[in-house]
């Protein structure tokens, strides 16, 4: 007798909830050396949340307004806060890891109720997404990635819920959900616009009044999260959502950076790029021709796995065209978290079909062969986890909690002359972030080379002193060569892992930039 679908969470996904232990249990491993990951990003939310928690202020470590993510995530930690009564960076592996596991638990819970359930599918797949790097990856750091795949799992699973039953009330838990994600990540509009979809693509509610009037509700409830977010931004920054700039990379490069993130996902194509681009139309073709298909047949098209394909349809038509208006980092691995799970069902959700419809003989050699590529994945993954975990067990997870920050002779210097330092002038630096975590001090970051203001208000200073980081070297900013166009190098101190350099105005420009110091 085939197992109802419902939406009522049931106890039966025993063997779901073994991997989302494990999972819990890997994120701790990984935390045990440094405690959690904190890169530049983790330091704008860490210090928003204390702020909010200590002072009632949406500020960054700066103590300017944050505005270039959305604020619900910082939030969110600082009710963690209150709640346990400790710090971000004492509960985060135990949050991140609690994340991870419900994640991985949801995930199984939604593949029992696929269109095509499959234990001998299921069980592999959680360990693809136990074993990820790149799901490891986000939910050993303080990311708002690590709430965000977890909304988006909740908003699929509310989606199936609404087309199941039309009611305003599911309608408005998924706006919701949609609006929680919108203000933990601006991607989360991506979730929006998968909801409106779906919504135009539901032919069993007839265009109407009731269907407009659904359509309407959901847009706007979902809509107002960011807008609230939006509209704070504007009034203490005059933006939406911080200074954005055009963009730099193409269509085609960031089609080509998909791909190579594929590729790492993939361990037949691991570092190996030449076809990058290839494999990422390959994938996106595939997954919306799947998509297309049940849209068309209007058969278990408000499937579990269906609703799971259309996110990765949304989302990857998003990012790529957003990556090519506006400036973005490079596509990676993190940025596209929200699709690894999506992907790993659009390019599989098929094989139990096509298994059983097969006859006894073929059947054999088709499931050896799904064997081995997915003792392949497996391999892949562990090897991947291996090479990473050989520097994460001795030195920390990368970032200012590993020990090449904690133990940085360039950082040491500055929190043992740190009154010496402050008094010689402005403070500049490549990792502003990084003293304020790590030795407890206000710095500026150095100007970005297309920001004329910023950088004649730092040539402006008289005296100035620049704290150059190694590790931190960021090539859209000015550098210290730059500087000495324009400054007389007083002073430098060099370290093994960076350098300070005093700066004072010349009486006199020189005709030509000074030679380098030795």
């Amino acid at each position: 007798m085939q197992r109802k679908s419902g939406t009522t969470f049931s106890l039966g996904n025993k063997d779901a909830l073994l991997v989302a232990i494990a999972g819990f249990l890997l994120v701790q491993l990984l935390s045990r050396h440094g405690g959690i990951g904190l890169s530049p990003d983790s330091i704008v939310y860490l210090s928003t949340a204390r702020n909010i928690h200590d002072h009632g202020v949406i500020n960054d470590f700066t103590n300017q307004p944050m505005m270039d993510f959305p604020a619900f995530y910082p939030i969110f930690l600082s009710g963690l806060m209150f709640l346990t009564g400790r710090d971000v960076v004492a509960f985060g592996p135990v949050l991140d890891g609690l994340l991870f596991g419900l994640l991985i638990w949801l995930c199984g819970w939604m593949m029992d109720r696929f269109s095509r359930p499959s234990r001998w599918y299921k069980w592999p797949v959680l360990l693809f997404i136990l074993l990820s790097p790149c799901l490891l990856e986000v939910y050993s750091m303080i990311w708002s990635e690590t709430l965000y795949l977890l909304l988006s799992v909740l908003f699929m699973i509310g989606c199936h819920r609404y087309f199941e039953r039309h009611s305003t009330p599911s309608l408005l838990l998924i706006a919701v959900i949609a609006g929680l994600s919108c203000v933990t990540r601006y991607a989360g509009i991506s979730i929006v616009m998968m909801g409106g979809l779906l919504m135009l693509c539901d032919s069993r509610l007839k265009w109407g009044a009731r269907k407009i009037g659904h359509l309407f509700l959901f847009g706007l409830v979902a809509i107002l999260f960011p807008a609230l977010n939006f509209y704070r931004n504007w009034r203490v920054t005059g933006t939406l959502t911080g200074y954005r700039e055009k963009a730099i990379r193409s269509l085609g490069t960031n089609l080509h950076d998909v791909g190579s993130v594929f590729c790492d996902w993939l361990p037949f194509f691991n570092e190996r790029y030449a076809w990058a681009a290839v494999i990422a139309v390959l994938f996106i073709l595939l997954i919306t021709g799947i998509f297309l298909i049940r849209l068309l047949r209007k058969k278990n098209f408000f499937s579990y796995d269906s609703i799971g394909i259309s996110y990765f349809v949304t989302y990857a038509f998003f990012i790529l065209i957003t990556a090519s208006v506006s400036r973005f980092q490079q596509l990676d691995s993190r940025l596209l978290s929200p699709l690894f799970i999506p992907w790993l069902w659009g390019s599989t959700c098929w094989i139990p079909v096509v298994t059983d419809r097969l006859p006894s003989r073929p059947r054999k050699g088709w499931t050896l062969a799904l064997l081995l590529a997915g003792a392949c994945f497996l391999y892949g993954e562990c090897s991947a986890f291996q090479f990473n975990w050989s520097g994460i067990k001795y030195a920390g997870i990368p970032g200012y909690t590993e020990d090449t920050w904690q133990q940085s002779e360039t950082m040491g210097y500055v929190k043992a002359h740190k009154s010496e330092l402050e008094r010689a002038g402005p403070i500049y630096s490549s990792a502003t972030d990084g003293l304020w975590f790590l030795a407890q001090m206000q710095a500026e970051l150095m100007p970005h080379m297309e920001t004329q203001e910023d950088i004649d208000y730092l040539m402006r200073h008289d005296n100035f002193v620049v704290i150059w980081f190694d590790d931190s070297v960021n090539t859209d900013l000015i550098d210290v060569n730059f500087i000495r166009k324009y400054k007389v190098l007083v002073k430098e101190i060099h370290f093994n892992d960076g350098a300070i350099y005093f700066f004072s105005t010349p009486t006199a420009m020189p005709a030509q930039p000074p030679a380098p110091a030795h």
